[in-house]
């Protein structure tokens, strides 16, 4: 075992004494918000138990759960017996140890495989229809198990349910999930996947279909030893990540409601909701708001870093989206260009300007993190400045210099420098939390009529279990949505960027 592979807790000890489930209370909780407690509290004590146990293998229950801050009640109403929190812990360990093996980004030349692959992806994707591709991977892990109760499962667009493809029509037609990042699962939502189907499925056995460190879907398996399917579950999102392209099978699945046109361009503007980088963690989403559809994240690593940015522009509906577009493809073909930071954003806004269209504009924030140095770099046109939640839990609003709204006819030419401001340059930690949001998270009206605002930003961070990038989008979407009753009026968008202090060739999710 590798000094960055994190030890299996040590095995169960005694019970602890007061060991016994305190009786269950009425929950009168909205289902949604009940799930995402839930499945935070589950998490929590994984995590929480993962670090005790090394230290203290005869912890108690009750010492687990004054770490992850959750009542002696809910530890018991998740984990009957202490032996059942250290197996969860211990396989959260292995997933872990598998995950720092596999999926650790690589310089040249290390990327021999020991074992052959149990399906050619290429090969697949030349003889399987787009549309056939799950029920061929269904198959194949029917003859590589040995058992016929086997499912494929997708993650549908908000991440809030996995949905039945392909397999056994006895097999559930939706299984509710949280932490999920859009239609994607961080590895720290697996841990609460296979609580929820062990609850419906008991035995079943969960294999996520994991690509670049994060889940699109999941094969269950009832009768089947999980690593016999590992390896078909990870060639298996390869070929549907392929070959979504060719179908609209695996899209149409995702949307469990309808939505509009601009909100369709809007999603087929996104990137991969969660992402490895050079020496960081990175998540973004948007929340549509299903009529808007002028919101717009996006990242790419490149030689020089990793850019990244966000956009909102004016307007709702097929105007925002094709406004949006058009800015996004600014700003994609200034990096593809290899113009400068200050370069690219001149070039999104002279594209707005040129549209000659009546309030054609849009606020943004436009970065690139350098791993190396462990900088981030950004310029700022009239956007909400992003948020700094440091390790030790200290937070700051970058202020920063702020150029004049994108789009603005004769902005660019009557600016000092190409961009309209200054770029601002910020050294980061390893675990600060950098946020970067649109103002429909913090213009959110709750229920008592207040917005959400910086404050609920924020405190909506701290709640993250295991604060990853990945988790504290998770955490902030969820408290948006939990925020009123109400449908959102825009979209709320948000990336957050968390260095994880490890060498850019050898950094892991």
């Amino acid at each position: 075992m590798t000094q960055d592979q994190p030890q299996e807790p040590a095995a169960a000890g005694p019970r602890d004494h007061d060991d016994v489930a305190p009786p269950a209370r009425a929950d009168t909780t909205p289902a949604r918000k009940r799930r995402s407690d839930a499945a935070l509290n589950y998490t929590r004590l994984v995590a929480a138990a993962m670090r005790v146990l090394r230290e203290q293998p005869d912890a108690s229950m009750e010492r687990i759960a004054q770490v992850a801050e959750v009542g002696r009640a809910t530890a018991y109403r998740h984990f009957p017996r202490r032996s059942d929190l250290v197996a969860a812990a211990a396989q959260q360990s292995r997933d872990d140890a598998e995950s720092n093996e596999r999926d650790v980004l690589r310089p040249a030349g290390e990327l021999a495989s020991t074992t052959p692959a149990v399906l050619d992806v290429a090969d697949v994707l030349n003889k399987v229809p787009p549309h056939l591709l799950g029920e061929q991977i269904v198959a194949e892990a029917q003859r590589l198990a040995g058992v016929s109760a086997v499912a494929l499962y997708a993650v549908d667009i908000d991440g809030s349910r996995l949905l039945r493809l392909h397999g056994p029509a006895d097999f559930p037609a939706e299984l509710p999930v949280s932490l999920g990042v859009g239609p994607e699962l961080p590895r720290s939502a697996i841990a609460s996947l296979r609580h929820v189907v062990g609850e419906q499925m008991p035995g079943a056995a969960v294999v996520p279909m994991y690509l670049r460190g994060r889940a699109t879907g999941a094969l269950i398996a009832v009768g089947a030893r999980e690593e016999t399917l590992q390896d078909l579950a990870r060639q298996g999102a390869a070929a549907l990540g392929l070959g979504g392209a060719y179908t609209d099978v695996y899209a149409m699945a995702a949307r469990r409601q309808r939505i509009s046109p601009a909100s369709e361009v809007q999603q087929n503007l996104l990137p991969p909701r969660v992402a490895r980088i050079g020496g960081a963690g990175l998540a973004g989403n948007v929340l549509p708001s299903y009529d808007v559809g002028g919101d717009w994240f996006d990242y790419a690593e490149n030689p020089d870093g990793a850019w990244i940015g966000l956009a909102d522009c004016t307007g709702v509906g097929p105007r925002a989206a094709g406004l949006a577009a058009v800015l996004l493809g600014a700003f994609r073909a200034g990096r593809r260009n290899e113009r400068g930071l200050a370069e690219t954003v001149d070039l999104m806004d002279r594209t707005l300007t040129d549209l000659d269209l009546p309030a054609a504009t849009a606020t943004a924030i436009v970065g690139r993190w350098h791993a190396p140095a462990s900088t981030f770099t950004w310029i700022n046109r009239a956007h909400p400045a992003p948020i700094l939640i440091s390790a030790d839990g200290r937070v700051e609003e970058l202020d920063g210099a702020v150029g004049e709204i994108l789009g603005v006819a004769g902005g660019s030419g009557a600016a000092a420098e190409p961009g309209g401001a200054p770029a601002n340059v910020r050294r980061l930690e390893p675990e600060d939390r950098l946020i970067i949001y649109s103002d429909g998270i913090c213009d959110r009206v709750c229920t008592d009529g207040t917005p959400f605002g910086y404050e609920g930003i924020v405190a909506a961070a701290r709640t993250a279990p295991n604060p990853t990038a990945a988790n504290t989008v998770n955490a902030i979407e969820e408290a948006v949505l939990g925020a009123s009753g109400e449908a959102l009026t825009d979209d709320a968008t948000l990336i957050v960027l968390s260095p994880t202090g490890v060498d850019a060739l050898r950094a892991s999710d």
